[in-house]
């Protein structure tokens, strides 16, 4: 027999486990097919690597060495697929990106250069099922307090941006002019929300409404900006707004006193794929892009010198 990829795991498992049961259920197999394995191995060295008792095995001399070396192959075989893998990728294969349709999904295609392919998703659960499968290589995500994210363990991640959420009203509404405005003096407006998906964002903005005392008046639900943008302006709604943009005529953007509401912005990607190497420079290109948007939105530039770039930051 030659020995094989197999056959050292098999062996190390045996000397992590410290039985031949427990490292059969570790290796999915039967009992009686690990003990014939491994004494075909032995077999083929010509020593034992472990002394059995009762209380199961134990490495000797012999099998430590080969355990130590053991390790280390299968360590530099982890590093060669992976080493492959990366320069397969980065041959001509693309970054594949997908995210909410954020500022941050934008900056980050541009931080990837030429070789990326994108697509804007909103759904939580769909982002994270093609991250986990491997459909994907990286993605843009929110988070709203109460909703947390549940990632797998081959998906990396980091916190981009920690975001307030501002509010839209109409320019004749009495605080239309005012520097910030409290939620509770928006108790009577009616609103326009987006449609509510697995974020959480509906369920946050509840919870801070009824902890400022009122429950929403939901008159209409919108997920395009410029729709709901228009409902403010025509119909005279309020509208939850993210506070990277330009306002529109007859559309006024204000803080909420004590910042309440929330978005975390969040970058996910697969500990495997080629891009994980990039991320601490694809963050901080993110974050340069980030700040020239804030300094281009005269009311989020206005709130962050004044304080707001500790609360987002």
């Amino acid at each position: 027999m030659r020995l094989e990829v197999r056959h050292l795991e098999l062996v190390v498992a045996i000397a992590d486990c410290g039985s031949l049961r427990k490292a059969a259920a570790r290796l999915h197999l039967t009992q009686p097919a690990v003990t014939t394995q491994l004494k075909r191995i032995e077999d083929h060295l010509g020593g034992a690597l472990f002394v059995r008792s009762a209380d199961g095995v134990r490495l000797t001399p012999t099998g430590a060495d080969f355990v130590q070396e053991a390790r280390s192959m299968l360590t530099q075989l982890v590093t060669l697929e992976r080493v492959t893998r990366r320069n397969a990728h980065s041959s001509g294969a693309p970054t594949r990106l997908a995210g909410i349709p954020a500022y941050h999904f934008g900056l980050l295609v541009g931080a990837l250069k030429d070789n990326v392919t994108s697509r804007t998703i909103k759904e939580t659960g769909t982002l994270t099922a093609l991250l986990t499968t491997g459909e994907l290589d990286i993605a843009v995500l929110r988070r709203f307090p109460g909703t947390p994210l549940s990632l797998p363990p081959n998906v990396g991640h980091r916190l981009l941006t920690r975001e307030p959420l501002f509010v839209g009203v109409p320019d004749h509404h009495p605080y239309a002019n005012e520097p910030e405005i409290p939620l509770e003096a928006l108790a009577d407006d009616k609103w326009v929300m987006p449609e509510p998906d697995d974020s959480g964002m509906n369920a946050h903005f509840a919870r801070e409404c009824a902890a400022a005392g009122f429950e929403q008046r939901i008159a209409h639900f919108s997920s395009e900006p410029h729709v709901a943008l228009t409902l403010i302006r025509e119909s005279g709604a309020v509208c939850p707004l993210y506070p990277v943009g330009g306002t529109p005529p007859g559309v006024a953007r204000l803080p909420i006193t004590g910042n309440p509401l929330v978005r975390e912005v969040v970058l996910a990607w697969r500990l495997d794929a080629p891009v994980a190497e990039e991320i601490d420079d694809l963050c901080d290109q993110v974050a340069a892009g980030y700040l020239k948007l804030v300094d281009e939105s005269e009311v989020y530039a206005r709130w962050w010198r004044t304080g707001g770039e500790a609360f987002a930051t």
